[in-house]
């Protein structure tokens, strides 16, 4: 039974291929674990959540896939389960950014490396791409992709050569300038943002986002 993924998970999928063992944070259902593996994007994977019935789930299925023998699974706060260096790959996935700031944070203090990171946040990106470079990565990749009517990031990382990056590249993508389509996103929201302020100026956040909006078109202008 050939499993099938969203395309925000493909995308994350496609940007963790390579690597021996695949650790996905958060595994809920273990959909992309399983995926990595049956496809031949790792050999090995670890399936992790804080969530004890959640793993059960993931356990069914990798058993009616026939892989219980290269889908771990571990109960567990974030990378807490894992060893350092135990996963070429991690993967964060359909996570607030603050939360995927925290995990990668915790990791560090615990003196825990790893080679490579796929992140992809549901909300402020900016923490989840800080955290990435705090934790020593550059940004390889930072594609955005259309899921159910919304675009999500979904960025890649390698261990060593962090960056510091603008506050539009944290907010927006570390490519956003070279990035074509994101003149046409970026329009969209604006629109919407001034439809919105028409209606509620006072509306709390929504000026400051216009402002950075503008300002990164601009940028995407030079």
């Amino acid at each position: 039974m050939p499993i099938r993924l969203d395309e925000r998970l493909t995308a994350a999928a496609n940007l963790a291929a390579g690597g021996a063992t695949v650790c996905d944070v958060g595994c809920d259902h273990g959909k992309l674990a399983c995926y990595m593996v049956q496809t031949g994007r790792a050999e090995r994977a670890i399936a992790t959540d804080i969530s004890a019935p959640s793993l059960k789930k993931a356990e069914r299925l990798a058993e009616e896939l026939g892989l219980t023998d290269l889908v771990e699974t571990r109960v567990g706060d974030g990378l807490d389960p894992v060893a350092d260096g135990e996963a070429d790959v991690v993967v964060l996935a359909g996570m607030g950014g603050d939360l995927i700031a925290r995990i990668l944070e915790r990791a560090c203090a615990q003196g825990k490396r790893f080679s490579r990171f796929v992140l992809s946040p549901n909300t402020h990106p900016e923490r989840a791409r800080e955290a990435a470079g705090a934790a020593g990565h550059r940004i390889v990749a930072d594609i955005a992709a259309e899921c159910a009517g919304k675009y999500y990031p979904v960025i890649s990382t390698k261990a060593g050569g962090a960056e510091k990056l603008s506050r539009s590249e944290l907010l927006f993508g570390r490519f956003f300038a070279e990035d074509e389509d994101f003149p046409v996103r970026a329009s969209r929201e604006l629109s919407e943002l001034e439809n919105t302020l028409k209606q509620n100026p006072s509306a709390s956040g929504l000026a400051e986002r216009k402002a950075l909006l503008e300002e990164a078109l601009k940028e995407c202008a030079k």
